[in-house]
């Protein structure tokens, strides 16, 4: 009797398994003889040749369940059927219906009001009838679908019919989408894939309004190209502006390779022009030893980023750097050849911008000399400066180094150096010379340091011990004047700065160790701290900040440090005080707190003399569950304006969720609305025509 019954529930499984993308419910399934059927009582019917199971039928096979009121299956026949509160169980995933039916020779077949749920997205389907119409075709009459809970579900698709084909697409007709019991829109077909790879497909759009833009949809499909290509390409429609064309690349190579492409092209009919950027990564490791890395980024106007960016440092940003490296290491030496290309968006033609194609460097690591506490060590460069117009040339530059380390006094660690730069060049365009000029110069320094520890008990709560670890620092720079003014100018390395200057630094460190109960011990770094000065014999100046009075070598007093007081709570501030003038020359303090739940408050204040101060600050509020509001703005003191304001509150929901966000800034402000339908992911994209 097991052989029938093993086909008719083969046949059920089949069925309620392929009308949706659980393939789960049949696979791995063993053979026949792991069926095991229990009931009220089995007859046999000998006019009809058949076998029926009545009351609270079970049948169990290989991890999955069936229940039925009544089973029936004609020995010599070819139709299965059962009656009376189905369901099929497998793991978490379910089928109910009223009635079935099977032919056990074709596999064909249908349920009566069928009601399917995939755990793994909380995937539903519902149909007055589901029928298995082929090996792989099935169809679903008067269906809906949905990934929310509820008899009311918050959002939901009908169709009056579906066909669904395994490992291709389910192509619905006469669509409606439901919000609630409200149909909102009629759709003639609905595709979405039955496949468990990813998909292609279209996404859900974004649509908004800007000052700029003026109104505008965003329309993404979602291609994928092969199991290591993904494309997003997406049309931009703007009433102000036009319409663009972008796409978002994303690759994994055979070889290892990975990276992105994001491309973007319209046409401008506000300033009739064509416009667009291109942005590209892209890293390759050829061998433990040698590796490639690029990152590509160009415009085809210098206004385009200050026209459409949405974010500080995007709208404001002043040059566009494009750069490609390819690095060599040996055990003593390393070689990297670069290509670095620049856009300077502030300037009217880019002719002027000094490009470095190529920068070759070659350093040598530090090695010892025989059994002596001596090292060298060599960093040398070539560089070739390029431009349309202005002077042009090559630059050679080599420098060697002697090092020396010791520990002359026990704790205390010493090192001193001694080096030598010389720099080539040759030079032509432009309104100087050109030929050939060289340069050298010497330079040498020391240090002394020594790092002292001391372990604190404490006795507060579950914080046990406190290492408290300081490290003072004395160093010495030298490097002589020395005219360079006949040495053509690209860089600030073809000006090196005189210095004669000894600095002081303390660094410290409080690391706290945690023990609760009987777990192990923790361990979390608690302050950082670290102040700094120089004092300067002679030199032209000391760093970009600050400009060197012959009459006032002292540097600024830097003062730098980092407060964790808690898990959740941070402190930062970094400043340079003027001893002379007794007033910051920059300042910038910040404070951080975030409870690990979707809740952060941050502010930030950030100030240089004569030149930047502004407030900062950032909200994250996930209390009022389902809203999520976010926040963030910049206020600056001297004119008295918010240089930016960003607002976005995000409503979110088991299965669907709507984000709204408003910007503002100088010049330009507007919303976006974006929508998300949960676990539609997880079946492919959706797309509708």
């Amino acid at each position: 009797m097991r052989d029938k019954p093993s086909r008719f529930l083969l046949s059920v499984l089949l069925l309620f398994a392929g009308v949706s993308p659980c393939v789960g419910l049949e696979a791995a399934m063993p053979g026949p003889d792991t069926v095991r059927i229990e009931a009220d009582s089995v007859g046999y019917n000998g006019r009809n040749d058949s076998y029926t199971a009545t009351g609270k039928v079970r049948i169990d096979w290989s991890g999955t369940t069936m229940f039925a009121d009544t089973v029936s299956l004609l020995q010599r026949g070819t139709v299965a059927t059962a009656e009376g509160n189905i369901l099929v169980r497998k793991e978490e995933n379910t089928i109910h219906g009223d009635s079935a039916s099977f032919n056990l020779e074709t596999g064909k077949g249908e349920i009566t009001n069928g009601r399917l749920f995939v755990h793994q997205g909380n995937f539903r389907v519902t149909g007055r009838k589901l029928l298995k119409t082929g090996p792989d075709d099935y169809r679903i009459e008067g269906g809906s679908f949905t990934t929310c809970d509820g008899d009311v579900p918050s959002w939901k698709f009908s169709a009056a019919e579906l066909d669904v084909t395994r490992e291709e697409y389910a192509v619905g007709r006469h669509a409606l989408f439901y919000i609630k019991d409200i149909p909102l829109l009629y759709l003639p077909y609905i595709v979405y894939p039955v496949k468990e790879t990813r998909q292609s497909g279209f996404l859900l759009p974004r649509i908004g309004n800007s000052t700029k833009k003026g109104f505008f949809l965003e329309l993404p499909y979602y291609l994928v190209v092969s199991p290591s290509r993904e494309a997003t390409i997406y049309l931009d429609v703007m009433t102000s502006r036009g319409v663009g064309a972008g796409t978002e690349y994303q690759y994994i190579m055979r070889s290892g390779g990975h990276g992105e492409l994001n491309a973007f092209l319209m046409y401008d009919t506000e300033k009739d022009m064509t416009r667009g950027t291109l942005a590209a990564k892209h890293q390759q490791s050829f061998s433990p030893t040698l590796s490639f890395t690029a990152d590509i980024s160009l415009t085809l106007d210098r206004d385009f980023f200050r026209d459409f960016g949405e974010v500080t440092g995007e709208y404001n940003k002043q040059y566009l750097e494009s750069v490609a490296f390819l690095t060599k290491q040996w055990e003593r030496f390393s070689l990297t050849t670069e290509l670095r290309y620049t856009q300077d968006l502030y300037a009217e033609k880019n002719s002027l911008t000094l490009q470095k194609l190529p920068i070759i460097t070659m350093t040598g690591i530090k090695q010892r000399v025989g059994a002596t506490p001596f090292f060298v060590s060599v960093d040398s460069s070539f560089t070739d400066f390029y431009r349309d117009t202005g002077l042009q040339g090559q630059r050679l530059d080599f420098h060697p180094m002697l090092s020396y380390y010791a520990s002359p006094v026990g704790i205390l660690e010493g090192s001193a150096w001694i080096g030598y730069r010389q720099r080539l060049y040759n030079t032509y365009g432009g309104d100087s010379s050109s030929g050939f000029t060289s340069t050298g110069i010497p330079d040498a320094g020391a240090a002394l340091s020594t790092t002292l520890t001391r372990v604190y008990e404490t006795g507060w709560g579950d914080l046990k011990k406190i290492r408290h670890t300081m490290i003072p620092e004395i160093s010495y720079v030298y490097r002589p004047r020395k005219n360079q003014e006949g040495l053509p100018f690209f860089d600030y390395y073809d000006r090196l700065v005189a210095q004669n200057m000894v600095s002081y630094s303390f660094t410290n460190y409080l690391t706290g160790k945690y023990l609760s109960g009987d777990t192990p011990a923790t361990y979390r770094d608690l302050a950082y701290l670290r102040i700094s000065q120089g004092y300067e014999f002679s030199g032209a100046r000391r760093d970009v900040l600050t400009l060197v009075d012959e009459g006032k070598p002292f540097t600024d007093i830097r003062l730098e440090t980092k407060v964790y007081p808690t898990e959740k709570v941070s402190l930062s501030l970094d400043s340079r005080f003027n001893p002379y003038h007794l007033h910051f020359s920059t300042f910038a303090v910040a404070t951080d707190v975030a409870d690990g739940k979707g809740n952060r408050v941050g502010v930030g204040y950030r100030f240089a003399q004569d030149q930047v101060r502004y407030l900062e600050g950032k909200l994250d509020l996930n209390y009022l569950s389902p809203f999520v509001f976010h926040y963030i703005t910049r206020y600056a003191f001297d004119t008295r304006d918010f240089i930016e304001s960003y607002y976005a509150l995000e409503v979110k929901q088991k299965c669907w969720g709507v984000t709204f966000t408003y910007r503002e800034r100088p010049g330009d402000h507007g919303f976006t609305i974006g929508f998300t339908l949960s676990g539609l992911g997880s079946i492919g994209k959706f797309k509708a025509f």
